[in-house]
This record gives structure tokens, C-alpha cells and sequence, in this order.
């Protein structure tokens, strides 16, 4: 089958950026994943949200030129990664900054992240049949229609996703936003521009996020999956937000740890969601193509036997969630 290849700030305003970088790194030859964000004990709210949104656009940056090269799946995912992390930064910082250039850049992240999710759908979707029902398909007929149906839509996808990072729009959001991150282009909430408010503003938004994950996780294992969903993008936000502010906090290894310990759980969750979105690119590639259906109801089934061992998962996820003591306290 084919496949994409494997791979691996304007001036302005009263005051600048604290240390941040003028240019995006050089482009690299493999996808980049997320840098540390650095904060200081006496950077205030508003100098941490700086660092935070411009380390979410570097990221994005870095992913873009290994996407021209190679069209490799990872570097897909990592810019799409570097847009949810800037989208729940500016959720995060709610509370301390208001502003249109705000709103418009969290609507505009989420606009070409969704072009960028279809194509990671359909990789995602490939390597879930690679790992699972590939084999015992392997001479069926109808699974090389299905696969032929998988490729073709994949690149489609791929193609929207080139268009959406080449279009002028992509490139002005991401020039639009810089120069407001650079002028501080929003309303500060008192006390939010004061210099070591960071460091509180920080223990109490993680902790109002880990109060929602708990919430969402009282019975998981008996909950609907899009509630199953939920819980895993309140732990997708509530790990981006420990991330972000670990380096205010002395004991690093305690961070790294509840960090980890979220990724695993947001990951475990993650199989219900890409068991779902599996079924409905399923249902698409039904209606076109009756030559599918004999593999598609192998898949299907074969899916619905895996998540039922999910439950387990589930009950040990909830109870480790519960014993995760937070690291800003």
C-alpha cells in the first residue's frame, strides 16, 4: 500500500516577549515534538502565557518544512499536537487574558487542526489495521478493496492538509498572532501582569483541571464513549497545563511523573476514540464501495472484541487517578 513517508517576532508594543526567540528554529529532517516551556519564579501570568503561546506556534513551525519534504505522517500529527497545545493555552490563560486576537486564534487553530485530523484519521486508522485484522485478511478480497477505499480517501485528505498549510490564510494567522503575542495585544486581569503571579496562577488553574479530571472519571469503565471522550480531553488539557508550568515548581521528577502518568492515561482512552472514528470512516467507505463490506464487518467486529477489554483498563485508570497527588501543592 502506499504510504506517506516515514520521517522521522515583529516588533511593537510598550513591552517585549520575555526571552523569547525572534525566529523559529531551522527546519529539521524528522518531526519535532514539543519543547520544554521555561518559566521563571518572577515571570508574571501574562509573561508565562507569552512563553507558553510562542513555544505552541515554534512547535507548529518546526513540523511544517518536514511536512513539504516527506508528507510523513508524524510530522501531520506533531503540527496538529502544536495546535491543540495553542488552543488549550489560550483556555488555560482565560481567566488572566481576554481579547479578539485571542478568539481568532484559538478559531483558527481549530479550523486547520481539523483539516490536519482527517488525514491523521485515516493513518491512524491504517496502523489499527496493521496491528490487528491485516493478517488474518491478508487473502480476502474485499480487505484489498477496503485498503484500495483507505488510500484513496488518505489522500485526499493529504492534499486538503497541503492546501490548508500552503494557504495564504495559514501563514497570515500564524504572522497575525506572533505580532499580537509581541504587542500584548489583550485585556491583563488584576494582578495577572504583576511580576512571581505566575507561579499561583498556575497551582490554581492545575488544580481546578485535575478537579475536572476526577470528576469526569467516576465510573468510567460503565461510561458512554463520548463521555469516555471527554475525560480524555480533560486529561489531554489537564498534562498540556502541567507541562507548560512544571518548571515553576522545585520538584521535577514529581512532574515528570504526574505528566506521564496522564499521557498513559489519555492513551488508553485514546483506543475507544480511535475505535469510533475507525467505525465511522468505515461507514463512509460503505456507501461507496459495496466490494468493502465483507472486510468491513470483519473490522468492525474485530474492533468491538478489542474494546471490550478496555473495561479493565478503565477501572485501573480511574483508581490511579485518584492517587496521582498533584506536584504544585
Amino acid at each position: 500500500m502506499a504510504r506517506p513517508v516515514q520521517s522521522s517576532s515583529p516588533e511593537g508594543g510598550s513591552r517585549p516577549p520575555p526571552n523569547v526567540a525572534e525566529a523559529a528554529p531551522p527546519p529539521a529532517s524528522e518531526a519535532q515534538k514539543a519543547k520544554s516551556v521555561k518559566l521563571s519564579p518572577t515571570d508574571s501570568a501574562e509573561d508565562a502565557a507569552v512563553r507558553v503561546f510562542s513555544a505552541a506556534l515554534d512547535h507548529f513551525e518546526a513540523n511544517v518544512p518536514t511536512f513539504h519534504a516527506a508528507q510523513a505522517s508524524e510530522s501531520v500529527h506533531q503540527m496538529r499536537v502544536g495546535l491543540r497545545r495553542l488552543r488549550a493555552a489560550i483556555g488555560l490563560f482565560k481567566d488572566a487574558l481576554t481579547g479578539s486576537a485571542l478568539d481568532a486564534a484559538r478559531a483558527r487553530a481549530k479550523e486547520i487542526a481539523g483539516v490536519l485530523g482527517d488525514a491523521r484519521n485515516w493513518d491512524v486508522f491504517h496502523d489499527m489495521l496493521d496491528g490487528g485484522p491485516a493478517q488474518a485478511l491478508a487473502e480476502e478480497p474485499s480487505f484489498h478493496s477496503l485498503l484500495d477505499a483507505l488510500e484513496l480517501n488518505r489522500a485526499k485528505a493529504y492534499r486538503a492538509a497541503r492546501e490548508k498549510i500552503e494557504d495564504a490564510g495559514t501563514e497570515g494567522f500564524l504572522a497575525e498572532f506572533r505580532k499580537a503575542i509581541a504587542e500584548r495585544d489583550w485585556t491583563v486581569a488584576p494582578g495577572m501582569a504583576e511580576e512571581g503571579s505566575a507561579k499561583d496562577f498556575a497551582a490554581a488553574a492545575l488544580t481546578k483541571l485535575r478537579r475536572r479530571v476526577l470528576r469526569k472519571s467516576r465510573g468510567l469503565a460503565g461510561r458512554a464513549p463520548e463521555e469516555r471522550h471527554e475525560l480524555r480531553i480533560a486529561l489531554k488539557k489537564a498534562r498540556y497545563g502541567a507541562e507548560f508550568f512544571e518548571s515553576l515548581f522545585p520538584d521535577a521528577e514529581h512532574a515528570e511523573t504526574f505528566s506521564a502518568a496522564l499521557a498513559r492515561m489519555q492513551d488508553g482512552l485514546g483506543v475507544y476514540n480511535d475505535m469510533e472514528t475507525a467505525n465511522a470512516l468505515l461507514d463512509g467507505i460503505d456507501a461507496e464501495n459495496d466490494a468493502a463490506l465483507k472486510a468491513s464487518g470483519f473490522v468492525r467486529g474485530w474492533f468491538a472484541h478489542a474494546a471490550q477489554a478496555g473495561a479493565a483498563h478503565a477501572k485501573k485508570s480511574e483508581k490511579r487517578l485518584r492517587k496521582l497527588k498533584p506536584f504544585w501543592e
